[in-house]
């Protein structure tokens, strides 16, 4: 079983990670978790921030 942990997000932030849950599922025809949002997210800002 993962290590799972709760977290407390604001309505408006959950609205927008609902988005990006959106277009993952659009480019890979699967069905993402929260947690997969997130984790592209962090890959991002960690591909932006080595610029």
């Amino acid at each position: 079983m993962k290590d799972i942990t709760t977290i407390r997000i604001t309505k408006s932030t959950h609205k927008e990670i609902l988005k990006i849950m959106w277009e993952i599922q659009a480019r890979t025809g699967e069905i993402p978790t929260l947690d997969d949002a997130l984790q592209e997210m962090l890959e991002n800002y960690k591909k932006k921030s080595r610029k």
